[in-house]
């Protein structure tokens, strides 16, 4: 009985949140879509924000992972979802002992986080995250019969990826991969950089090869701050694409002065871009 005080606790938190962020469940439901649409997410459709049963709401075990991949970007995420027991209210008379519904951040190497759910349409799922050796896998478990079958298949999909696949890094974060040109910026030059590291997934002993990459910048606006996304850099293998990572600019760009406009336009003459 108390186990289950606690989930209802939880799902009336979820719906509290959902209306302090957007004004009302309902609304919060719809950027939920729109934000899976932008993922592209091809089968899921949130009917609601808890998760519980409902007729046409739904997801995938793909879908699920996309939005693990995104939610992880988020460090503080790992941070809540690989501590294994806390409490809440601590420094009160009213402290409340929280223990991990993710048994598996106790026992199974580099596991911290995600998310463990049930409902009895969707049974036992667990959609988890582990990181060893600088390589992160990502598992989605969906309608186990009980919550140890679940984990027991969790382990053994983990264990899969990190026996039979590792993880290379091809282009560092910070490394400089275009020369962005504006003469009506501050710098008529800027140095482009990745945002943070281009990884390829390799089975043990197989060294992928014919690897190329290509960039693509955004029109952007005057001003740019470092940070922004500028563009893509998107890797090729064989010319298939099989990754893609945000772009950035070294330093803050700002629009030129009038002074310096004039100064640019003299440098580009004296260079022949006239």
């Amino acid at each position: 009985m108390i186990f289950y005080c606690f989930l209802v606790t939880a799902n009336d938190a979820v719906v509290a949140l959902a209306e302090r962020i957007a004004g009302s469940e309902t609304t919060f439901v719809y950027k939920m879509n729109q934000k899976a649409k932008a993922l592209g997410l091809k089968n899921t459709y949130f009917k609601n924000s808890t998760g519980l049963d409902i007729e046409g709401h739904y997801s995938s075990a793909k879908d699920m992972s996309i939005i693990a991949k995104e939610l992880i970007k988020h460090k503080k995420i790992l941070e809540y979802s690989s501590k294994y027991e806390s409490y809440l209210r601590e420094k009160s008379n009213k402290k409340f002992w929280l223990v991990n519904t993710n048994k598996l951040i106790k026992s199974y190497e580099g596991m911290d986080g995600l998310k463990t759910g049930y409902t009895k349409n969707a049974g036992y799922c667990l959609t988890s995250t582990a990181k060893r050796n600088n390589q992160r896998l990502i598992s989605v478990i969906m309608g186990e019969e009980t919550s140890k079958i679940r984990n027991k298949e969790t382990e053994d999909l983990l264990n899969y990826g990190f026996n039979l696949y590792q993880t290379r890094t091809i282009l560092k974060k910070g490394k400089v991969v275009y020369k962005y040109t504006n003469d009506k910026s501050n710098v008529i030059k800027t140095d482009v950089i990745l945002k943070e590291d281009v990884n390829i997934l390799e089975k043990k002993g197989h060294k992928r090869n014919n690897i190329k990459y290509k960039v693509k910048m955004f029109n952007k606006e005057l001003p740019i701050k470092k940070g922004d996304t500028v563009g893509k850099i998107e890797i090729y293998e064989n010319n298939k694409l099989i990754n893609k990572k945000d772009l950035t600019v070294k330093k803050d760009i700002k629009k030129a002065s009038i002074f310096r406009l004039y100064l640019n336009n003299i440098i580009n003459f004296l260079v022949g871009n006239y």
